[in-house]
Parts: structure tokens; sequence; C-alpha cells
């Protein structure tokens, strides 16, 4: 923890200076050439900044308050807040969830957190018009189910092996830890997370949590 706001810090201080900077030099030149290396310095940063808040996002991830909870209160307000990028790029989200689940221990807040993530990068990786599915459902052993299946482009086989490590991503757009996150949360949880692509080319995401065992 100590680490990680160290380099926050360190790093986020001198990004404010190079983009603040970089935007004022921007106004006043005129130079095509010169405009074009200004805006990569402003994309670069804002590349960085994106990178420092998900270390912020990790470690305030580190830790969590399990309470008891409705894991299907909990997706339908994880797709709420993603609701509004699904819409603009057409992706259904298609909800089948189980009739009065049993009460979870959960970190609600965490949770979300875990399920935006998977969310988000479905929604990536969707065409225009794709479909999201998200299924809640008893599993065997004393667990439920809780099963996201897109119509998306699949994992490369090369990125499959490496898709939990921190500051891996096959996108480039920064730090690589919004599945680092999901894993973190659901070991939590006691649970199990398991990713696969699918027999017609998407991507299915099974998370596996433990009913609390009530005492008689």
């Amino acid at each position: 923890g100590q680490l990680v706001d160290g380099v926050a810090h360190e790093i986020r201080n001198p990004l404010m200076t190079i983009g603040g900077l970089a935007r004022r030099i921007k106004e006043k030149v005129t130079d095509e050439q010169l405009q074009g290396h200004i805006n990569l310095i402003t994309h670069e940063v804002e590349r960085l900044e994106k990178m420092v808040e998900r270390i912020d996002e990790y470690k305030k991830a580190q830790v969590s308050i399990l309470k008891h909870g409705d894991i299907n209160e909990v997706v339908r307000e994880s797709v709420k807040e993603i609701k509004n990028v699904a819409e603009a790029k057409a992706v259904d989200i298609k909800l089948s969830l189980m009739q009065e689940p049993p009460v979870l221990l959960i970190d609600k807040d965490n949770l979300k957190k875990a399920i935006f993530h998977i969310l988000q990068n479905s929604v990536d990786a969707v065409n225009k018009g794709g479909v999201i599915e998200i299924t809640t459902m008893p599993s065997e052993g004393g667990y439920i189910e809780l099963v996201f299946s897109d119509t998306g482009c699949g994992i490369k086989a090369e990125d499959m092996k490496n898709i939990f490590n921190p500051f891996y991503t096959s996108k480039m757009t920064g730090a690589g830890l919004g599945l680092t996150i999901v894993y973190k949360i659901i070991q939590d949880h006691k649970g199990d997370i398991a990713i696969e692509n699918t027999a017609d080319k998407g991507v299915r995401v099974s998370i596996k949590l433990p009913v609390e065992l009530k005492e008689e």
C-alpha cells in the first residue's frame, strides 16, 4: 500500500505539469507538425493518468468488508452504471437472474466494481448490435454461479494466460489492472473465476461465490 501511494503521488504531480504546459504551448503554436507532437504528448499524459487511476483503484480493492447482500441486486446496479456506454454502441445486455437467490456474504461496492470491469471488457469487445448475457444460478458444492457471455471477438490464446497479471493489456490503453482487480475481489469473497472462449468466438466468464451456511 505504501509503495502504491508513493508511486501514484510521484507520477501524478509531474504529469499535471507536463500536461498543463503542453496545452499552454499548443495554444501558441501554429506549425502543424509541432501541433501533432504536442497532441501526442497530451495523449500519452492522459494514458499515464489513467494508469495512476487504475493503481489507486487497485489499492482501494485490496480490502473487502463482507456483509449480507443480494447478488441479483448487485448485478442490476452494475448494469445501470454501464447502460449508457452499452446503448451508445447498441449493445443489448440481457439478464437471466434466478428467483429469490440465497443471501451471500459480499462487499457490495467491490463486487459491483468487479462486475463493471467485466462488462466494460465485453462492451469493448463486441461489435455494434452485439449481445451480453448475464445469468445467476445455483451451482454444485454450495455456490451461486454468475455467468457473463458475450458475442465479442474472444481472447487470443497468447493473451489468455496473462489476463490476470497486473499491468498486462493487449489494448495498450493504460494499466491492464481491470481483471487483476476482478481476480483479487473474487478471491476476497472466497470465490472462483474462470474465463474461456466460447465456440461462437465470444467470451464466457464464470464466477462462483459461496453460499453462506446458516447455523440450525
